[in-house]
Parts: structure tokens; sequence; C-alpha cells
């Protein structure tokens, strides 16, 4: 059974949460959800999501693979010291790392976009080609083991290109 790591915090993109999380039970995978503090966190559009993680105590070694949401949530993570180290370490095991809408921000602020194919909500495409990005805008888009996609619109043909990488 693989493992996922879904990051977020308050102010994530519901939809972006609930999709790719049922999607992935639904695959047979293990799912864990971390934040940076135990309970629960609320959605923008009040979805409450089960913490069963602090971001302070994962490792990136125990799970397969890293799913980030967008909404407010990136921006508040990347202001976190332990973030930026948590989502660098999945790309130095070459692990598969799944971005949507404002999560590659968190991509960014790891250091990973420098010559990658990328694609994200329109707002922070400056701050992702100012990372080294090849920002694309198109619906979704694979670079290796990165797999990012525009905005909620997006996320079936997301899930499909993040499931396949997964199941191989």
């Amino acid at each position: 059974m693989k493992r996922v790591a879904i990051l977020i915090d308050e102010g994530f993109e519901d939809s972006e949460f609930i999709y790719p999380y049922y999607r992935l039970l639904e695959a047979g995978m293990a799912v864990t959800v971390i934040a940076p503090k135990t309970g629960s966190c609320i959605g923008k559009h009040g979805t409450k999501a089960q913490v069963t993680e602090r971001l302070e105590a994962a490792q990136s070694h125990a799970y397969d693979a890293l799913y980030l949401p967008g909404g407010h949530a990136p921006e508040k993570l990347q202001l976190l010291a332990e973030t930026a180290p948590f989502v660098r370490a999945f790309a130095l095991e070459e692990k598969l790392i799944c971005a949507v809408c404002h999560g590659p921000l968190l991509l960014a602020s790891a250091g990973l976009l420098k010559g990658k194919r990328v694609t994200a909500y329109p707002s922070v495409k400056a701050a992702l080609v100012e990372a080294g990005a090849d920002y694309t805008g198109s619906s979704a888009e694979v670079d290796g083991k990165l797999v990012t996609a525009r905005d909620p619109q997006a996320l079936p043909g997301m899930m499909r290109l993040f499931l396949a990488q997964l199941e191989a």
C-alpha cells in the first residue's frame, strides 16, 4: 500500500483537498493529513479536515508521495521554517510530488522549480518564474516526479496523472 502525505493549514482550498483525499483512498492509498497543529484545519469554504500528524514530527521517508493543495494555506505554510525542508526532502528522495493552484508556491520556496515545467493558478506565475520554473499555464503538467495543476477544474486530469505515477 502506497503512503501519501497531504500538507495543509488553515484556509486550504476545500475542493483541492476533498477530491484528491477521497480519490487516493479509493485507489487504496494510505493517506496522512499533515499540518502545523494537531486537531483540525478549516478550509476556505468551511470544510473541516482532521489532522493526523504535525508537520514538526513528519518525516518524508515515511511516505511515497506528497500532495500540496492550494488556497491560502501554501502562503501560510511557506512562512514556517520546517515546511521547505520537508517538501525538499521528497524531491531529494526522488519521490512523487503533486501540487495544485497555489500549492506550487511551496515548491518554489523549497527551491525545487529551476528548469521544471509547471503550471499553477495564474496569480502565482511570477513567483514560480522567479524561482526558475518554465510556467506553462496549462491545465496539468508532469515533469519527472512533479505533477502540477492550475485550479480546481484541473483536478480530474491531475488525479489521473498523479495516480498513474503512484501506481507505476
